[in-house]
């Protein structure tokens, strides 16, 4: 008589890798022409249809609501109509989806493996609907503009952001005790994940951010990964997620949910919209909000574990990142970084936002001049933005990865911020790729990541 078969807990699938990209396809993509391509399918495409799909989310519905927020011109009502009914639909779903999913992770009682499982495929599978749910704005395309443009004049600027400008420790102070709620674990295909909420020290909002332990790694270090503008990982399924490796080599991994990224998007703008249409005020609040809720999570990771904490992210999360390493010499001993992992940066942040191609695209600079900006008066703002002076750690704990033929981030900005920081040859990587190819390019070949798990290994 046959055994019966045995049964074994369900868990969540891997996180986003791109197995394509291992063959010749990664040959064929990962060059500067996809970059050129995916600048104008975001500036064109992705961007405008999202604005549209905001904006039909804070309308309810409601055609007369949509017409009157409008920036741009005037959709057709035949083809507004059935695009607004179709995300309110995927909104009503999610959000139902989204309250059983917080109500198992986080509510009172001890349900089963299986159904948290279950919820949490379903809360992801409603998400990418929702997400997708762009693609009923197609028909409108040409009448929607890409970025909702609410750029806040210097004077306002001055009057919120002002005295950060005294000093180093008015700029980034450390945050108080933050409490951390944490959910049930759940199993997943690299190790067990679970999810932290708390309240952001700056912005009032609930943070959130996803957790992978590796199993059976005692105390493994632990990264915090931070992502890029408009990069949503815990909305949309099967994403690419250029740290995709780190539970494999050993690390435990933080995923946090940025400013108004993903579940704290801000009603009537997309994730990440903020940064781009409030123009300067936007990355100042931004930095300003993140780099206090990474001090929250540095402290979190040395409460719960022994190993040591790194720091990173991709573009806009890199950026933060950095910041946050020159901020942290005035920060508690428990809330610094020992490492930190750059991809796709730049130490030129004047640069970035007035002359890179993605600015260029967006037609960001005549809109910032409209609203009373110079490249003198945005200069005032730098300490908030750039990194200035050095890291509160040791260049040997640092390791960068950029691409020679970068146009957004730029290219010269990241190296030039390599030099003055001093960083060892072997902590460098340069690359042949633009800003999308260089992060992608880390989904086939992580020698950058393994890189920083040996200097991760060092420090135990």
């Amino acid at each position: 008589m046959s055994a019966a078969p045995r049964r074994t807990t369900p868990r969540l699938p891997r996180l986003g890798q791109f197995q394509l990209l291992q063959g010749f396809l990664g040959d064929l993509v990962l060059r500067p022409w996809f970059d050129w391509m995916a600048l104008k399918a975001v500036a064109r495409g992705y961007l405008p249809l999202s604005r549209g799909w905001a904006a039909g989310q804070a309308a309810g519905g409601d055609t007369e609501r949509f017409l009157a927020a409008r920036q741009g011109g005037a959709p057709p009502r035949a083809l507004l109509a059935p695009a607004l009914q179709a995300v309110a639909g995927r909104r009503a779903a999610y959000d139902a989806a989204a309250r059983d999913w917080e109500a198992l992770f986080f509510g009172v009682g001890e349900p089963d493996p299986a159904a948290l499982v279950a919820a949490e495929v379903r809360r992801h599978k409603a998400a990418h609907a929702l997400m997708a749910t762009r693609a009923a704005f197609v028909p409108l395309l040409r009448h929607l503009p890409p970025v909702r443009w609410q750029v806040a004049r210097p004077e306002e600027v001055e009057a919120r952001h002002g005295r950060r400008l005294d000093g180093p420790k008015a700029a980034f102070p450390a945050p108080g005790e933050v409490p951390i709620e944490v959910s049930r674990p759940v199993p997943g295909a690299q190790g067990m994940e679970h999810w932290l909420r708390f309240a952001s020290p700056v912005l009032g909002d609930r943070a959130w951010a996803r957790v992978l332990t590796p199993e059976d790694v005692s105390d493994p270090p632990t990264l915090i990964s931070l992502h890029g503008i408009m990069m949503e990982n815990e909305m949309w399924r099967g994403a690419a997620d250029p740290v995709s490796a780190a539970g494999a080599a050993g690390l435990r991994v933080v995923w946090p949910e940025g400013p108004w990224h993903g579940r704290r998007r801000l009603e009537g703008w997309y994730g990440g919209e903020p940064i781009i249409g409030r123009g300067p005020l936007g990355l100042l609040e931004l930095f300003q909000a993140w780099l206090a809720e990474v001090a929250v999570l540095i402290h979190w990771a040395r409460e719960t574990g022994r190993g040591p904490v790194a720091l990173g992210g991709v573009s806009l999360g890199a950026l933060a990142s950095q910041l946050a390493a020159v901020a942290a010499h005035h920060w508690p001993a428990a809330c610094r970084p020992d490492a930190l992992y750059l991809v796709a940066t730049s130490g030129a942040l004047l640069a970035l936002a007035h002359d890179s191609s993605l600015a260029t695209e967006l037609r960001l600079r005549p809109e910032i001049e409209a609203a009373g900006w110079s490249r003198d008066g945005l200069a005032r703002w730098l300490p908030l933005i750039e990194p200035r002076g050095e890291p509160a750690l040791d260049p040997a704990r640092i390791v960068m990865v950029i691409g020679e033929s970068d146009d957004v981030a730029q290219f010269a900005g990241g190296l030039a911020l390599a030099r003055a920081w001093g960083l060892p040859e072997a902590n460098l990587f340069a690359r042949p790729q633009g800003h999308f190819s260089v992060s992608l390019g880390l989904l086939r070949d992580p020698a950058p990541l393994r890189r920083l798990a040996a200097v991760l290994a060092g420090l135990v």
